[in-house]
């Protein structure tokens, strides 16, 4: 009971550094870069970061195993590349509103895919907090009003695939998590991530442009707070027993955190329905745990793969 305590705090703690991306994000797109090149350099100094802070700590988490290798490779093609890309279209074909709203679609598709691969049951409170996850999350970025989402159907899908790619991350990390220490996990899906995404990014550009200190910092802060920290944070979690469909919805404190960000950095109101909308999703991770709190088992074995 404790240990899964412990995962749930991990995972919301990831969930509330992903929260500041869009702060830094943001920053960097007034800066003039590319989204491909953020994409890129996201990956590429978090693996740099991790890659000299395991050397000098802790060599043997830099190798690894056969059998990990599939779940690598598509946590960094999927999960981390198409990921962004997905994302990040989304934001840009349609608002910032919709694409958050329609990546909140994850935690159902986490869901799903888990009673599938991992055939965690759907209790009642899990289906309520799926409930709430969803309202709670449609009503925090757009504040109730419909005219916010502008759907579009080949906008909408991308912002569905967003979801779909964001919530992969749980699926495929979930099978290693308790087998492989969170850093190997983490530093072998960057360095997938980076090949994979090395023929969109046009890597050269950057450094031939006269970027700030301060743009700088906003990318190593991109990198290393709300990728390498946070992904880290997420599969230790993970590890310790946590389902995977009550991951995904407890990482959806992001949405909370994103807002509150922009309220304090960019003067956004919070109130009325996005205060509810905020309530819905906080109580959404506090009725996930309801079924551990009293003893239920419907989750994954973790000893199966």
């Amino acid at each position: 009971m404790v240990k899964k305590t412990q995962g749930y705090l991990l995972i919301a703690a990831a969930g509330t550094l992903w929260g500041t991306v869009g702060l830094f994000v943001t920053k960097l797109l007034e800066a003039q870069l590319s989204i491909h090149n953020i994409v890129f350099y996201r990956m590429f100094f978090a693996f740099f970061a991790l890659f000299f802070f395991l050397f000098f700590t802790n060599r043997g988490s830099l190798k690894i195993d056969r059998s990990i290798l599939k779940y690598v490779i598509a946590i960094g093609l999927i999960s981390l590349c198409l990921y962004n890309f997905c994302y990040f279209t989304a934001i840009q074909m349609t608002s910032v509103a919709t694409a958050v709203t329609l990546l909140y679609t994850a935690p159902l598709f986490i869901a799903l895919l888990a009673r599938v691969f991992f055939h965690e049951l759907f209790t009642k409170n899990k289906v309520l907090a799926l409930l709430l996850c969803a309202v709670g999350c449609f009503l925090t970025v757009t504040g109730g009003d419909w005219k916010n989402m502008g759907f579009n159907s080949a906008r909408t899908l991308m912002g569905l695939a967003a979801g779909i790619t964001y919530g992969s991350l749980t699926i495929f990390s979930k099978p290693i998590a308790h087998k492989y220490h969170p850093y190997t996990i983490v530093f072998y899906s960057l360095g997938f991530g980076i090949l994979f995404y090395l023929p969109l990014a046009q890597p050269m550009v950057i450094w031939q442009s006269n970027i700030s200190a301060l743009t700088w910092f906003y990318l190593l802060a991109l990198s290393i707070i709300t990728t390498t920290i946070a992904l880290i944070l997420y599969t230790h979690g993970l590890s310790m027993g946590v389902e995977a469909s009550q991951a995904g919805i407890i990482s959806t404190v992001e949405v909370v955190v994103s807002v509150i960000v922009s309220r304090f950095f960019f003067q956004e109101l919070l109130w009325g329905w996005k205060l509810i909308g905020i309530l819905m999703v906080i109580g959404s991770v506090v009725i996930v745990q309801i079924d551990t709190l009293r003893g239920l088992k419907g989750g994954i074995n973790c000893h199966k793969s």
